[in-house]
């Protein structure tokens, strides 16, 4: 009689209605097909009694919570492109086990989905697109988005020129310089306006993140050109 498999279940059904079948074979096979017949039944009965990979609850638990925490991080990324550093901070506010973020994330690595430099290049010219913002206010605003200084550097001065902040600059200051500015500014006598409208758009570009030195140099130019258009 075959011995009894450990694991119990249809495995046992198996081995039992395969050892019947054999005696009734063996019957009638020569001795030479009895052997092999019997060192073959000795191998399945040594396969199915081979320890099957039980499940660790535990482990199957944690596997789901990844799962779980990639799908989050995918949702995520459907938006728009994310920094390495905003995702963590995403997982952290979630209160993700350390363990499960450190896998969610590496899997998202692996997948190709995480690149801070690409982020950051594209960061800098949306928002010089959309906000002419200066380098100093990206800088601030890639610096919560826990993007590394040096492809925050990369990333500002990747095919910028010199000049390219001082034009978006004075373009920002032309633009915020009304017909109704323009009027008062060539009529007026004691500069009152002047100093009004002066503070008004140094504090424009201090939100915007532009260098002091060169919001004094922007402002004072383009207010003197604007008097002088509408003098002429």
């Amino acid at each position: 009689m075959a011995p009894q498999h450990a694991g119990g279940g249809a495995d046992d059904h198996l081995v039992a209605g395969a050892a019947a079948v054999d005696q009734e074979r063996s019957r009638s096979l020569s001795s030479q097909e009895t052997r092999t017949h019997a060192r073959l039944t000795e191998r399945t009965q040594e396969i199915l009694d081979r320890p099957r990979p039980v499940t660790d609850p535990e482990h199957a638990e944690r596997e789901k919570a990844v799962v779980h925490e990639c799908r989050y991080l995918m949702r995520l990324l459907s938006m728009r492109r994310r920094s390495a550093g905003e995702m963590r901070e995403r997982l952290t506010q979630r209160e993700v086990p350390g363990a499960v973020a450190h896998e969610a994330m590496a899997r998202i690595d692996r997948a190709g989905l995480i690149d801070d430099a690409a982020f950051a290049h594209e960061w800098v010219r949306q928002r010089r697109e959309l906000r002419a913002l200066g380098d100093e206010a990206l800088r601030r605003e890639l610096e919560k988005k826990r993007v590394d200084p040096e492809l925050i550097a990369a990333a500002l001065s990747s095919g910028e020129e010199a000049s390219a902040e001082e034009l978006r600059c004075r373009e920002l200051v032309r633009a915020r310089i009304g017909y109704r500015d323009r009027e008062q500014l060539r009529t007026e006598r004691d500069g009152a306006h002047r100093r009004r409208l002066s503070r008004r758009l140094d504090a424009l570009l201090t939100r915007k993140g532009y260098p002091g030195d060169l919001a004094v140099h922007v402002i004072s130019g383009e207010l003197r050109a604007a008097a002088q258009e509408a003098a002429g």
